[in-house]
């Protein structure tokens, strides 16, 4: 093999061998990866901004006190449920109204009193509202026991005479009660505006009845039942106050 030859064989090799060494300093390719979106869902938000209003609006729930200011369509007011104790749910309450009348007069000598106590369960529902809950329709019902007592007091003057023409007068009261146990029913529609989640004014009108259970009258030790038997209807109205100790 001459000499040319050889420089043709090297030649080649070294161009193979520099091809090599490029290519095995030449960097590897970096993989690429698609961008992930980090967006929360909007169905979630949305869930979140919902459930957060509806707590800010609307009505608290809890216990449950309301304040009453009732008025009959009769010429003697026989009073109603001044307060109710209970609980006010989302869309209902629930509830024991307590009422106590008493009225009084005297003259010469002679005193009349009049008592009424009445305990009542009351049930309200509502039967409309607003779009932020604030306002609300809703029907009124009861049914309890009530305790009515009339009591007179009299005094009476008794005089004798002796045997010289002398008069010598005594005074004696007597007091005479009568009582009788009543059951009130009453049936209303009304509305409440909540100026606050925990305060609200509203009215309330609707018909009420005393169904007359049982009577007595009583003088002295002596007391006597009644068999008598009526009832009293009349409409009402009502204004009312109410607080609610929730969130």
């Amino acid at each position: 093999m001459g000499i040319k030859h050889i420089l043709v064989v090297a030649g080649v090799l070294g161009g193979v061998l520099t091809a090599g060494l490029a290519s095995a300093q030449e960097p590897a390719p970096v993989a690429t990866t698609a961008p992930v979106a980090t967006t929360a869902p909007a169905a979630a938000t949305s869930s979140l901004a919902t459930g957060e209003s509806d707590r800010t609006q609307g009505h608290a729930s809890g216990m449950m006190v309301q304040a009453r200011v009732q008025a009959q369509s009769n010429l003697l007011s026989i009073g109603g449920s001044g307060f109710i104790v209970g609980y006010q749910g989302p869309s209902f309450s629930l509830g024991v109204g307590l009422g106590l009348t008493r009225l009084g007069a005297s003259s010469g000598g002679q005193s009349a009193s009049a008592t009424l106590l009445q305990i009542s369960p009351t049930a309200t529902v509502d039967v409309w509202h607003s779009e932020d809950g604030r306002a609300r329709a809703n029907i009124v019902g009861s049914i309890g026991y009530a305790r009515a007592s009339v009591t007179t007091t009299g005094t009476t003057q008794s005089c004798t005479f002796d045997g010289f023409g002398n008069e010598t007068c005594n005074n004696s009261s007597a007091d005479v009660t009568a009582s009788a146990s009543l059951i009130p029913i009453s049936l209303g529609f009304g509305g409440d505006y909540f100026l606050s989640r925990n305060f609200a004014l509203g009215a309330e009108f609707g018909l009420q009845a005393m169904i007359l259970a049982g009577a007595s009258t009583s003088s002295g030790t002596s007391t006597n039942s009644v068999d008598a038997g009526g009832d009293l209807e009349f409409a009402y109205g009502a204004l009312r106050a109410t607080f609610v100790l929730g969130k």
